[in-house]
């Protein structure tokens, strides 16, 4: 079962019908039920066994650790508890590293090194619940809050149905009480709920799936095009990932919201950042607050000089980029690399400051401000590259066709033969449809951000009138039903990051 699924649309009216005829104290069972039900359909029983002996190890550990007094052995306990849950995520999805590590220096030094990979079937949103457990743990430790005393409770959390395949990674002093919590049903919850619903809905079908489309006909093939159309998939990609993995997000956070939960922030338009520090408080917010609470800060932060805190840095960069997956794509693309910006622009930030101030041009114009973005999107766009990139060769290749200005193994002339439509695997009227889908976006989106420097804070779509968003409901639901895009190669459940 996919979230764009009729049976998932089945699961959840069901489980609204049940949760608002059934009494107040039912509703925690309502959304287990969801919960289970949705595990075993999308992830097999399995993955639902998995789930319970971890949630059960950390909630046993976390009423050892709060209930006793003896400081060497909560320690240790905590420290097993780590082990523990790395050890299993280590066993499912990084049991070829040392391969995928002698693949790529072999790739980088020009050598030959084969090896078959083992594959082996992760339990579904391991690598998102894993961390909820640890953080928990870790939490009552720390005696930040006191540890749960109900199973059903602490295991509704971690294996909520909204949160478990693509995040956001919840903390439980934020969302544990919410999700267990009866909330009366509200036409403004149904109501809001849908939009996000149906705005996700929007981002998945009728824009990330046409993005695809360019991205899997380029990158396929990607040494016969030119580097105009490398550019363009690869411009393409990054616009790909976050409607893909934004979308998911507004769905599940739309569905949480019909039940009158309230999901953390993943995405505050990150491709309207000005640097990389920036955009990595705006991308995946959960999972940065993740590794600057438990690595960041644990290993000193900012507070112990330069040197030790572009040390930490790396070590949350290297974290961040191997939890998206054990390949060096993963490890550079979304890692090192992002890390190498970072530092790189700190390094030159006295040299910018010194050219402002020499030229006269106001750091916080319209033009400069532009220009930060469109670099930051291009920073960030070379790393998507490796992350959408099989190997590093494959990187490379499609990196130094860019930057070489490469007319391809083909050729521009041979490339656009038989059409530019035909060439980028998308029809002329899809390309329109998507063109104008993007400026729909796009113009949300600035308006957001340009409301919330307003001081007026939230989604635009929220500060409708109700019967203006009533009546956006339905022409979203039209507009997903009829330009929702189901062409060749569709298949709406695969989100990109449903792998991780």
């Amino acid at each position: 079962m996919s979230y764009i699924s009729y049976n998932f649309i089945a699961l959840v009216a069901a489980g609204l019908i049940l949760y608002a005829l059934l009494p107040e104290a039912a509703g925690k069972y309502v959304l287990a039920l969801m919960s289970v039900i949705y595990l075993i359909t999308a992830g097999g029983v399995t993955s639902l066994i998995f789930l319970l002996i971890g949630s059960a190890v950390s909630f046993g550990a976390a009423l050892y650790i709060f209930s006793s007094e003896k400081a060497h052995m909560r320690t240790a306990v905590l420290i097993a508890v780590i082990f523990f849950h790395l050890g299993l995520l280590f066993w499912f999805k990084y049991n070829n590293f040392i391969g995928y590590t002698q693949l790529a220096f072999s790739e980088l030094t020009g050598g030959s090194f084969e090896f078959e990979p083992v594959e082996r079937q992760a339990p579904l949103g391991i690598s998102f619940y894993t961390l909820m457990l640890i953080a928990y743990v870790a939490d009552v430790y720390l005696k930040k809050y006191s540890a749960e005393r109900s199973f059903l409770k602490f295991s509704l959390f971690t294996g909520y149905f909204g949160h478990i395949v693509q995040g956001p990674i919840d903390s439980y002093d934020t969302q544990g009480e919410s999700i267990s919590t009866y909330h009366r049903l509200t036409r403004e919850d149904l109501t809001e709920g849908s939009l996000m619903i149906l705005y996700g809905l929007f981002k998945k079908l009728v824009i990330s799936e046409r993005l695809a489309a360019i991205v899997n006909t380029v990158f396929s093939d990607y040494a016969s095009f030119s580097w105009g159309f490398l550019l363009l998939a690869s411009v393409v990609f990054s616009l790909q990932l976050y409607t893909d993995f934004s979308g998911c997000i507004d769905l599940v956070t739309g569905v949480s919201r019909l039940f009158g939960i309230r999901l953390s922030q993943n995405f505050r338009r990150p491709f309207f950042s000005e640097s990389i520090a920036e955009f990595w408080r705006r991308w995946h917010i959960t999972l940065g607050a993740f590794f600057r609470k438990y690595i960041y800060i644990p290993l000193g932060g900012n507070r112990r000089g330069k040197v030790r805190k572009y040390l930490n840095t790396i070590a949350v960069f290297a974290a961040s980029g191997l939890w998206h997956g054990g390949k060096w794509t993963f490890v550079i693309g979304t890692g090192l690399l992002h890390c190498f910006y970072m530092i790189t622009g700190e390094l030159l930030k006295p040299i910018f400051e010194c050219f402002y101030r020499l030229t006269g041009i106001r750091k916080d114009s319209s033009l400069m401000k532009t220009l930060r973005i469109i670099r930051t999107f291009l920073l960030v766009t070379i790393g998507f590259v490796l992350f959408r990139s099989d190997s590093l060769t494959m990187a490379g290749g499609i990196l130094k066709g860019i930057f070489t200005l490469s007319p391809g193994a083909a050729g521009e002339a041979a490339s656009l033969s038989y059409g530019f439509f035909d060439a980028i695997g998308l029809g002329s009227a899809d390309s329109i449809i998507l063109v104008i889908s993007l400026i729909i976006m796009a113009a949300v989106s600035a308006a957001e951000e340009l409301w919330e420097k307003g001081a007026e804070s939230g989604a635009l779509m929220t500060k409708l009138s109700p019967a203006r968003r009533e009546s956006l409901i339905f022409i979203m639901l039209l507009g997903v039903m009829i330009f929702g895009f189901y062409g060749r190669g569709y298949d709406a459940s695969a989100f990109i990051y449903s792998n991780f």
